[in-house]
């Protein structure tokens, strides 16, 4: 293993309980309060694509701005205010750095919230590159772009590299690139990570299952 692309959301920031609420109790209820949209069809994807996919499946009551607006409130919040740290990251990832391994960032979030994120819990400083869905060229998760991008600004190749995911999208987006795949389960939530290779719980479980490698 040379190489590890990390998620962001749920993996190393626990973000996921407080976008659960907010998207089951305000954002889905405000964009189509005639539909029940499930969360699988948003969890760990570019809010900024899923608009149009959502539109043609859902009778939708507000406007793309104004629902790209629901997410960009709630991230604001959510990162400047709420969100913890994976217990034991930064040792985990001053760990990793000491044995040589290239790091990367590779996450949906748009740059806005990574820099929310850094203000809080210095994160950027442990990482050879961050990927932000939002400067791709092409699709986001779980099209395979994102981790192509974040081994290339590695300068390595997928198959010394390993993705930590904690979403059935991000988990998909990185078998397609090629990665060794990690499923984690940051809170026991019962996410589809069949595609993964292996899945662990917690920060103990991600500890072991990347520091054994």
């Amino acid at each position: 293993m040379k190489g590890i692309c990390f998620d962001m959301d749920g993996v190393l920031v626990q973000s996921e309980e407080f976008w659960v609420e907010r998207q089951r109790e305000h954002i889905l209820p405000t964009a189509a309060p005639d539909d029940e949209i499930p969360m699988s069809a948003i969890t760990g994807r570019n809010y900024a694509e899923l608009y149009p996919e959502l539109a043609e499946k859902y009778d939708l009551a507000v406007t793309r701005e104004e629902f790209e607006a629901l997410f960009e409130a709630a991230g604001e919040e959510i990162y400047a205010e709420h969100a913890t740290l994976l217990p034991g990251a930064h040792d985990l990832l001053s760990a990793l750095r000491e044995r040589g391994v290239s790091l990367a960032l590779t996450t949906s979030s748009p740059l806005e919230w990574i820099d929310l994120v850094d203000d809080r819990f210095d994160l950027r400083a442990y990482f050879d590159a961050v990927v932000s869905a939002e400067t791709l060229a092409g699709p986001g998760k779980p099209a395979p772009d994102i981790y192509e991008r974040g081994v290339a600004e590695l300068g390595l190749s997928p198959d010394v590299c390993v993705a930590v995911e904690d979403s059935t999208a991000g988990a998909r987006a990185a078998s397609r690139a090629g990665l060794y795949t990690i499923g984690f389960r940051g809170d026991g939530a019962d996410t589809d990570l069949a595609v993964a290779d292996e899945v662990v719980e917690g920060s103990a479980g991600l500890r072991r299952a990347l520091l054994s490698r």
